[in-house]
C-alpha cells in the first residue's frame, strides 16, 4: 500500500516538475521573443522622459504607464518576429530565435503579439488619456505593419522611415502623464530618429552578407559600404545638432551640454575610424556597440541635468 502511495507521489512530483520546467522554458522563449535589448532601450528612454516631464500624476500611474508602453512595444516586437520568421531562418544572427528554431509556434507568437498590443492600448487609455493610447496604437501599427510588412523588404530607406516607431516612446511617455506639451519630448524623439540610421547601418555593415542572403535591401546591400558610411556621416551631423538643440533652446543646462558633447566627440571619432579603416567589421561593430551606450547616456545626462 505504502509502495503504491510512494509511486503515486513520485509520478505527481515528476509531473509537476515537468510542467514547471515547461513553463519556465516557455517564458524564457517569450523573453527572447520580445527583443529584450530593444525593449530595455524603449523603457529607459520612456522613463527618462517621464522623469523630466512636469507632472502631478502619482508614482503608481507613472509606473503603470511605463509598463503599458513596454507591453505595447513587446507586442509589436513579437509581431515583427512572427512576420520575419522565414527571413530569420536564413540569417546566422537570427536563425536561433524562438520561431525559426521551433521553440514557439508561429500561431502562438501571433496570438501573443496581438493580445499584448491590444491590451496595452486599451489599458493606457483607461489609466491615462486617449492621446497617449492613440499614439501608442499608431506606433504599434507603424512598426509591426508599415515597417515590418512593407518598408523593410521594399526600400533601402527602411531603417530611416521605420525609425520613427522606436523614436516615439519618449513622446508617448510624456503625454501619458503631462498636459504640458513643450519641445523637449519632440527633440528627444528627433535624437532617437537621427541616431537610428548610423546605429543600424553599423550593424548592417557588420552583417552585410547576412542581409544579402536574406534579400533584405539594407543600405549597404543596395548601395555598398562607402555610400552607407557617407550617409552615416550626414545623419550623425544632424544627430549631434539635435542633441545640442536642447541647450540652445534653453531646455537643458551646462551639465547636459558638456557631457553630451563629450559623447558626441567619442561617437564622431569612432565614425571617423570607420571612414578610414580597412577593417570594416571590427570598427563597424565597435561603433554599433558604442552607439547603444551613447543613447543611454544622452538620456541619463538629460535627467541628471534637470535635477542638478
Amino acid at each position: 500500500m505504502s509502495i503504491n502511495k510512494n509511486h503515486q507521489e513520485n509520478i505527481y512530483s515528476n509531473t509537476l516538475g515537468v510542467l514547471f520546467s515547461s513553463l519556465v522554458d516557455f517564458f524564457k522563449q517569450i523573453y527572447v521573443l520580445i527583443k529584450p535589448g530593444v525593449i530595455s532601450l524603449v523603457i529607459f528612454t520612456a522613463l527618462c522622459s517621464m522623469l523630466i516631464a512636469p507632472s502631478e500624476k502619482s508614482l503608481i500611474i507613472k509606473g503603470i504607464s511605463l509598463l503599458l508602453i513596454a507591453v505595447g512595444a513587446s507586442g509589436s516586437a513579437i509581431l515583427n518576429m512572427w512576420h520575419d520568421r522565414i527571413i530569420d531562418s536564413k540569417m546566422e544572427r537570427t536563425k536561433f530565435r524562438p520561431i525559426p528554431s521551433g521553440n514557439i509556434s508561429a500561431n502562438t507568437a501571433l496570438a501573443l503579439g496581438l493580445v499584448f498590443s491590444f491590451l496595452s492600448v486599451v489599458a493606457l487609455f483607461f489609466f491615462t488619456n486617449i492621446y497617449a493610447a492613440l499614439l501608442l496604437a499608431f506606433t504599434i501599427i507603424y512598426y509591426s505593419v508599415f515597417y515590418t510588412m512593407f518598408l523593410k523588404h521594399k526600400t533601402s530607406q527602411n531603417i530611416v522611415i521605420g525609425g520613427l516607431a522606436g523614436a516615439l516612446p519618449p513622446v508617448i511617455a510624456w503625454i501619458s502623464i503631462s498636459s504640458e506639451m513643450i519641445w523637449f519630448p519632440i527633440i528627444l524623439c528627433l535624437i532617437i530618429f537621427l541616431w537610428t540610421p548610423p546605429h543600424s547601418w553599423a550593424l548592417a555593415i557588420y552583417r552585410n552578407q547576412d542581409y544579402s542572403n536574406a534579400e533584405v535591401p539594407m543600405y549597404p546591400v543596395k548601395y555598398g559600404v562607402k555610400k552607407t558610411i557617407l550617409m552615416m556621416n550626414i545623419y550623425t551631423a544632424f544627430m549631434v545638432t539635435s542633441v545640442n538643440l536642447l541647450f540652445f533652446l534653453n531646455l537643458s543646462g551646462w551639465i547636459f551640454f558638456l557631457s553630451s558633447n563629450i559623447l558626441n566627440g567619442i561617437f564622431i571619432i569612432k565614425l571617423y575610424k570607420l571612414n578610414v579603416t580597412k577593417n570594416l567589421k571590427k570598427n563597424s561593430i565597435k561603433l554599433f556597440g558604442f552607439s547603444i551606450i551613447y543613447l543611454f547616456l544622452i538620456f541619463l545626462f538629460a535627467v541628471i541635468d534637470k535635477y542638478f
